[in-house]
């Protein structure tokens, strides 16, 4: 399963549809072409700082980007176990 499609899946009390399933798949692209993500476990305060320093993130989509997408990493993880 790819990250949009867990979006879209697992996050039904958000309801994240198809289009803003895209764009969080687009922001941590984006992060990780502008080496601001690179895979880390956590979310720092070094990368907080440089989202901060790349993009308005007034409503902070950057960060929930990355909760999102490091609780898809944990879910993979934890289909692997099985």
């Amino acid at each position: 399963m790819d990250f949009p499609t867990y979006l879209i899946k697992e996050h039904t009390k958000t309801k994240i549809g198809e289009n803003s399933a895209k764009q969080y798949h687009s922001r941590l692209r984006n992060m990780k072409k502008k080496n601001i993500y690179n895979d880390e476990l956590v979310i720092n305060d070094d990368i907080k700082r440089k989202i901060n320093l790349e993009y308005v993130n007034e409503a902070n989509e950057y960060v929930r980007t990355l909760t999102y997408y490091l609780d898809y990493k944990k879910h993979l993880e934890t289909l692997n176990q099985k």
